[in-house]
């Protein structure tokens, strides 16, 4: 009996993504604290529950990918240092995609309960994520496939978020799609890290399929032109701290842009990942405050 104890904290410390479940979620949580109305008490505690709604379907994201690269190559979880099969005699596929399936019907069911338009809309990032991340069939193997999923992907979370509060806009919109094109951006880097990996199991990203250099180059302008568009629905908001941030995100990408010369971040390639996050997060944490002082003031 101590030894299944161990076994699942365990599994807690190396089968779940935490940090990408937590940078993940600012999606769904930016899109809800653009439309939430005040912070009374009532919306608040709606946030944070939708929150932890969430919070759960990350989980299950992650580890039913994780279960999908598995199939595609059963040795790719002993190089990572997070994957829910990493350890397949503690933990097997059935346990993995039994869990997957409670997460997702119980963070369906919180956000149909929280929002009958929110939750008609996550239907449609499950199908994205599911067409994405299954092995048999999966957008993996198509380039352009996989690019438009983390479009839609990414856009339609945080239109879950804002769709918590209010309907959508024009400038919903436009948010929407800046969050779409930059998960877009961000999972070039990932192909390059693991395009030796991929290349062996016949994966055709775009990394592959048009090679490292094109791809680290176009990734980066597309942060960096990303940037500039964020500044359209940024204007209509007329919050000039959320303006700020998008200057402040020009800048980061002018800098890393500068700093990709000679061919630096393909040899560093977990470095260009580290500082995308640190980028975002510092971007997320200047537009939740920006969010939350003009709703306080």
């Amino acid at each position: 009996m101590r030894k299944r104890v161990i076994s699942w904290l365990n599994f807690l410390r190396w089968g779940i993504r935490l940090d990408s479940v937590l940078f993940f979620l600012g999606y769904p949580l930016l899109g809800a604290l653009f439309s939430l109305p005040d912070f009374s008490y009532g919306f608040l505690m709606k946030w944070l529950i939708f929150g932890f709604f969430n919070f759960l379907f990350l989980i299950q994201v992650f580890m039913f990918n994780d279960w999908g690269d598995f199939r595609l190559n059963p040795s790719e979880p002993k190089q990572r240092a997070h994957q829910a099969l990493k350890y397949p005699e503690l933990v097997s596929e059935k346990q993995v995609l039994f869990c997957c399936l409670i997460l997702v019907l119980v963070s369906l069911a919180g956000n149909f309960l929280l929002s009958l338009r929110s939750g008609l809309l996550m239907l449609l990032v499950v199908l994205i994520n599911f067409l994405y991340s299954q092995p048999y069939f999966s957008f993996k193997r198509v380039p352009a496939l996989a690019e438009l999923a983390h479009f839609f992907g990414g856009g339609s979370y945080f239109l879950v978020g804002w769709g918590l509060f209010e309907s959508w806009n024009l400038t919903a919109l436009l948010f929407a799609s800046f969050f779409g094109v930059i998960l877009v951006a961000g999972n070039f880097p990932n192909q390059i890290e693991h395009f030796e990996q991929e290349l062996k199991i016949g994966l055709r990203t775009s990394a592959i399929y048009f090679g490292k250099r094109p791809v680290l180059n176009f990734s980066l302008w597309v942060f960096l032109i990303s940037s500039f568009y964020f500044l359209i629905p940024a204007f209509q908001l007329e919050n000039k701290l959320i303006i700020w941030d998008g200057i402040y995100l020009i800048f980061s990408w002018l800098i890393i842009i500068f700093l990709a010369r000679k061919d630096r971040f393909l040899k560093e390639i977990k470095l260009l990942r580290k500082l995308i996050r640190l980028i975002y997060a510092l971007f997320s944490l200047i537009l939740i405050f920006a969010l939350v002082w003009e709703k306080i003031r």
